[in-house]
């Protein structure tokens, strides 16, 4: 315990640790406050931006929160009218709120796909009539309609979280052999009673506990912000509907319709898998090293390695790209992943791998007796 809590002090106390961990928060911060800037709220001759936006569409969607119905659908025509103004580069109609906006972009004749590509709404279909309606039969239930914009702000905002929490994971993680080779300190380890297995145990378990606290402040980051704003209200709701996906609503997809916090839920258990993989991976290239500098350069050359298979290569190489660290963080790899039923076969070869690198990162290290 003692040699697990010396590898664990070393980890957490560097002082690039908390310079990066800063710079994270930083921007994973304005990642955050940018999604709520981009809210508009246009209620009467009232126009709201920002947070201030925010409070009034969650107040007014309060009132209609519930089970979606046609007669509230045109009780919201009636009090707040149909949008119609666009503007340049704006990606959304420029006088709307959340609800009126909704029912223009559900229930209407009308369209928004850029400031020069629309057709504002002219008039309103009952939900049988649309795709929505094909939802509810296919789930056998009406659809729960509230505000969900914190559910979307927190997917977001988990990748983004994701991304920096991956880079401290690969500069933190990949000097945890190699400095002992670097600083000729692994002879001295190998001598010690305890040194050869323990302290090779040692490392590794405190490597993965310092991954596990970096994904857990980067996930209570997202979250929290996300709920204390935006709140998480709409659980309940399609995905495509909650994320505004609805040039992806198709009834006919499970994924289209599954609850967003279900997907929100899985996502979370999908960066568990990413982060600890990449621990992994991280730990194996370390412990082929002797250098901190080739340790950290080897290890983010292969996080990233994957955009490169993706890039040149299709069906296979999109797949194994997809379950690598950097891709599955990402909410549309998780998204595609329920779209062709593969995320148990994502699991089913990650796990394999994620043995294999600690193994290997083990035995190679413990098979280096000389610097």
């Amino acid at each position: 315990m003692r040699l697990y809590k010396m590898e664990l002090y070393k980890l957490c106390h560097k002082k690039s640790f908390f310079v990066w961990s800063l710079f994270a928060v930083l921007l994973t911060g304005f990642y955050f406050w940018t999604e709520v800037g981009s809210e508009v709220a246009v209620v009467g001759k009232e126009r709201y931006y920002g947070y201030e936006a925010v409070k009034v569409n969650r107040r007014i969607t309060g009132e209609y929160q519930g089970l979606l119905t046609d007669e509230k659908v045109a009780q919201i025509v009636g009090k707040y009218g149909l949008p119609s103004e666009v503007e340049y580069d704006y990606p959304g109609w420029r006088d709307a709120n959340y609800l009126n906006g909704f029912v223009a972009d559900y229930l209407s004749d009308g369209y928004m796909m850029s400031w020069d590509n629309y057709k504002a709404p002219t008039k309103v279909y009952g939900i049988a009539g649309t795709e929505l309606g094909n939802v509810q039969e296919r789930m056998g239930r009406e659809i729960y309609f509230a505000y969900t914009k914190g559910w979307k702000a927190f997917l977001g905002t988990l990748q983004t979280a994701m991304i920096f929490a991956s880079i401290l994971i690969v500069f933190g993680i990949s000097t945890v052999f190699a400095q002992e080779s670097e600083s000729g300190m692994r002879p001295l380890l190998f001598t010690t009673q305890k040194g050869q297995g323990r302290d090779i145990m040692a490392k590794i378990a405190a490597a993965f506990t310092w991954t596990l606290m970096v994904y857990i402040v980067a996930v209570l980051l997202a979250f929290g912000q996300s709920a204390w704003v935006f709140g998480m209200e709409g659980g309940a709701c399609p995905l495509s509907i909650a994320i505004s996906r609805q040039g992806l609503l198709d009834a006919a997809q499970q994924v289209s319709y599954m609850p967003v916090s279900s997907f929100a839920y899985t996502m979370v258990k999908w960066d568990l898998a990413a982060c600890l993989f990449l621990c992994a991976i991280t730990l194996c290239v370390s412990a082929h090293y002797k250098s901190n500098f080739g340790a950290v350069t080897m290890a983010a050359l292969l996080w990233g390695m994957p955009l490169g298979l993706r890039v040149f290569f299709g069906g296979f190489g999109y797949f194994i790209s997809s379950c690598m660290p950097i891709f599955m963080v990402m909410t549309d790899s998780l998204y595609e992943a329920f779209l062709w039923r593969q995320e148990k076969i994502v699991y089913a070869f990650v796990i394999p791998l994620f043995v294999i690198c600690v193994e290997e990162g083990y035995q190679v290290y413990r098979r280096r007796q000389q610097p």
